[in-house]
C-alpha cells in the first residue's frame, strides 16, 4: 500500500476514534440527557402546534436506551470502532498486496514465456544446423572412404605392404568418423520428429540372431567371451526390425568398448506378468556410478572422462538414440551398474504395438514438423551397407 494512503486512512481513524469517545462522554453524562429530555418536551410540532408526535416519543425513548447502554458501555464502543477500522485498514492492505501479486505473476509468466519461445527456437536452429552440418560431411566421406577401398583392393594397380597398413588406418577412422556423422543425423532427425518407423510383425529372435557373426568376430579380437541366451520361442512382435537391430546393435557395441576382460552375455525371454518381451545386454566391464545413472540417456553424455577413457571414441549419442528409438516403438530401457563390476542394459518391448499410441505419436511428429522452417526439410538417409561394385560407381559419378 503506498505510504500516503496509510497515512490518510490513520488520520481518519484517529479523528473518527475521537468523534466517537466525545459522543460517548456527552450521551453517557445525566445531565446532558436530561437537558436534551427537556427539551424535546418543550418543542411543539412547527406546522400543527402540537406537542411532540408519537415519533418523537419513540425517538427520545430510544436515545434513552442508548445513553443508558453508552453510559454503562462506553468501553465496548470505543473497541468496536477501533476494531472496525484495523479490519478496514487490514482488508485495504491484503488487496494492494494482492493486486501487487497478481502483476508479478502476470509479469513472471510473460518472462517465462519469452524464454521458452528462446529456448524453442534455439533448440530449432540447433536441430537444422546439426541435420545441415551432417549432411555437407557425411557426401565427401564417403567419396573418401569409396576410394580408400578402391585403392586398398588393387583396383588402381599394386600397393606395397606398408602402404596398405596406413590404407587400413586411414579407413578405420574415416568409418569411425562417418558413423559418428550418422549418429548426429539421426539425433537430428528424432529431435526434429523426422525420422519414421514402420511397424509390422518381426521375429525378435531373428533380429538378435543377425547380429552373432558381426560381434562374435569382434569380441574374439578383444579376447573376450561372447555368450547367447536366446529362448527358443522367435519372440513375434509388431515392431520396426531395422530400428530394433540398431538398438541391440548399440548396445552391444558399448559392451564391446568398455569391456577389456571377462564376458558378454545377451539374453532375450518373455515376460511372465505381462504381454511383452525383454532383451538384456550384460558385460563384466568398467561399469557406471552411481552419480551418473540418472543422466545415463542424456544426449552428448559421457561418463568415462579420464584420457585413457576418451581414446575409446564417441561423442555421447548413442544411449539417447535407443532410448528415442524405443519410445518411438512403445519400448523403454533401463540400466543396472556398478563401477568397476560391470551393466546390464535391459530394454523391454511390447508384443502387440499401440495404435492409438502410434496416431498419436504421428499426430505430434506432425505439429513438429509444421513448427519447423521449410528450408530445414531434408530427405530421410538412413545408413546403409553398399556393396564394393556400387561405392566405386558412386565414386566414378561423383567424378564425372
Amino acid at each position: 500500500m503506498p505510504p500516503r494512503c496509510v497515512i490518510s486512512i490513520t488520520i481518519v481513524f484517529i479523528a473518527i476514534a475521537g468523534a466517537t469517545l466525545s459522543a460517548a462522554d456527552i450521551y453517557s453524562s445525566p445531565k446532558s440527557s436530561l437537558e436534551f429530555a427537556q427539551s424535546r418536551e418543550s418543542v411543539t410540532h412547527p406546522r400543527q402546534g402540537l406537542k411532540p408526535s408519537r415519533r418523537d416519543e419513540v425517538i427520545t425513548s430510544r436515545f434513552g436506551s442508548l445513553r443508558e447502554l453508552l453510559g454503562t458501555n462506553k468501553e465496548l464502543v470505543v473497541y468496536g470502532a477501533i476494531a472496525f477500522f484495523g479490519i478496514l485498514m487490514m482488508g485495504l492492505a491484503i488487496g494492494s498486496a494482492s493486486s501487487n501479486s497478481k502483476n508479478k505473476t502476470a509479469a513472471q509468466l510473460a518472462l517465462l514465456k519469452q524464454e521458452k519461445e528462446k529456448a524453442e527456437n534455439l533448440a530449432k536452429l540447433k536441430s537444422e544446423f546439426l541435420n545441415q552440418v551432417s549432411h555437407e560431411l557425411r557426401t565427401p566421406l564417403a567419396v573418401i572412404i569409396g576410394y580408400i577401398e578402391c585403392i586398398t583392393d588393387g583396383l588402381y594397380g599394386e600397393i606395397e605392404p606398408k602402404h596398405h597398413e596406413i590404407l587400413q588406418v586411414v579407413a578405420k577412422q574415416s568409418t569411425h568418423l562417418k558413423n559418428m556423422i550418422d549418429q548426429i543425423l539421426i539425433f537430428s532427425r528424432l529431435e526434429a520428429g523426422k525420422q519414421p518407423i514402420r511397424i509390422e510383425e518381426i521375429q525378435l529372435t531373428k533380429v538378435i540372431n543377425d547380429l552373432k557373426d558381426t560381434f562374435e568376430f569382434l569380441c574374439r579380437q578383444k579376447g573376450i567371451e561372447l555368450c547367447w541366451e536366446l529362448t527358443r520361442d522367435p519372440l513375434p512382435i509388431h515392431s520396426d526390425a531395422t530400428r530394433l537391430k540398431e538398438v541391440i546393435s548399440n548396445l552391444l557395441q558399448n559392451a564391446v568398448k568398455y569391456t577389456d576382460r571377462g564376458s558378454i552375455t545377451v539374453r532375450s525371454k518373455k515376460m511372465p506378468t505381462q504381454d511383452s518381451v525383454s532383451v538384456e545386454v550384460k558385460d563384466t566391464g568398467m561399469g557406471i556410478s552411481e552419480q551418473h545413472l540418472t543422466n545415463i540417456f542424456e544426449p552428448f553424455m559421457q561418463v568415462h572422462k579420464t584420457s585413457t577413457e576418451n581414446s575409446r571414441g564417441g561423442i555421447g549419442l548413442g544411449l539417447s538414440i535407443v532410448k528415442k528409438h524405443l519410445e518411438q516403438m512403445g519400448g523403454t530401457i533401463s540400466v543396472e551398474s556398478e563401477l568397476g563390476k560391470g551393466s546390464i542394459f535391459r530394454i523391454i518391448l511390447p508384443r502387440k504395438h499401440d495404435k492409438q499410441k502410434s496416431r498419436t505419436s504421428r499426430l505430434i511428429d506432425f505439429v513438429k514438423r509444421r513448427s519447423l522452417s521449410p528450408n530445414s526439410e531434408h530427405p530421410a538417409i538412413t545408413p546403409q551397407t553398399e556393396t564394393r561394385e556400387r561405392k566405386v560407381a558412386n565414386t566414378g559419378h561423383m567424378m564425372g
